[in-house]
């Protein structure tokens, strides 16, 4: 993925904020929505390009982008620090000087304040951010229109995000089920399956959703996903398929996903999360001796380093495909 537009530099706040020691420049970083339109120009100025919202026009007009404009009004062609700086102040102007000029690279910024705002749990409506998914179903069906690639449709807009759009949108539909919204979460999977680089997740969230009025027919799906799972193995998804499985699903199929990630497990920390799901599941089967024993085996390892290496001759990895072993046996 090659990050395109202002995504970059939301990329840096966005390590930034997690670590205010990591090596940025304070104006790379700086949240101009805080300044005025006065303070914008004032900005440009004091790096060597004199605007006013007169001339912001008349060059705008011409260009289809702020990384265009950019490029039209910064001539010192050696100084790339000072078109950086130009080019976050002009996209900034462009923002809100030329709301009716829309284009991808300023869409899929305000894309990326609204998941910025709804993982921070600081979003006060959804209804902007569903706004912005309608908009971007709509923005991917007209070039599918006239490019036909899906995938590939997908992956050049989703360069203009800093973050994985993709993975937000799967786990923002994970939390409309969660929060039953179910048919809202059917529209959002309908509207997004065809462009997903891995449907098998897309898939996964149909299941859980036939899981809440046709067993049946999720069983059929998780049954499906973990055939092509066990051709192309993905640790997170079977791990995911599995916590699924933990409330609605066969009990077979429970054991089946938790068979295929045994030999995918790298790490402690993965380790500890299957036993997890493990322990979990057990406990929703009033299997009190079996649950008694997984949480022996985290208590045991709860000292162990995370990132910790499993060797496969580990005697817990053993126990626990004695445990599934049997159980598939009943």
């Amino acid at each position: 993925m090659k990050l395109k537009g202002k995504a970059l530099f939301n990329l840096l706040k966005i390590s930034w904020l997690e670590d205010r020691n990591s090596d940025v420049q304070q104006w790379q970083v700086e949240d101009l929505r805080d300044l005025s339109i006065e303070d914008l120009f004032s900005r440009l100025k004091s790096i060597g390009l004199i605007l006013n919202e007169e001339s912001f026009y008349l060059y705008a007009e011409n260009c289809e982008s702020p990384e265009e404009l950019a490029d039209c009004v910064w001539f010192e062609e050696d100084d790339l620090e000072g078109h950086d700086k130009a080019y976050l102040l002009l996209f900034e102007l462009w923002r809100r000087l030329l709301p009716g000029k829309m284009c991808l690279s300023v869409f899929c910024d305000e894309i990326d304040q609204m998941i910025d705002l709804y993982d921070s749990g600081e979003m006060e409506n959804e209804e902007t951010l569903q706004n912005a998914l309608s908009m971007l179903e709509d923005v991917l069906d007209e070039a599918y229109d006239e490019e036909g690639d899906p995938q590939a449709i997908f992956s050049a807009v989703a360069d203009y995000c800093a973050h994985d759009l993709e993975r937000f949108i799967f786990d923002y539909i994970s939390d409309q089920i969660i929060e039953k919204n179910e048919t809202y979460a059917s529209e959002l999977v309908d509207a997004f399956y065809d462009y997903s680089s891995d449907r098998r997740r897309f898939d996964l969230l149909r299941a859980r959703l036939f899981a809440i009025s046709d067993l049946e027919e999720s069983n059929i799906i998780y049954g499906r996903i973990l055939e092509e799972l066990a051709d192309e193995p993905d640790l997170e998804l079977v791990a995911q398929v599995a916590e699924s499985l933990i409330r609605h699903g066969d009990v077979r199929l429970f054991m089946q996903a938790i068979k295929q990630a045994l030999p995918l497990l790298r790490t402690e920390e993965e380790f500890q999360s299957l036993l997890a799901l493990c322990a979990e599941y057990y406990r929703c089967l009033d299997r009190d001796a079996e649950e008694k024993t997984i949480k022996g085996l985290l208590d045991e390892r709860s000292s162990r380093p995370l990132e910790k290496a499993i060797e496969p001759t580990d005697k817990a990895l053993e126990r626990i495909s004695q445990m599934i072993s049997i159980h598939f046996k009943e």
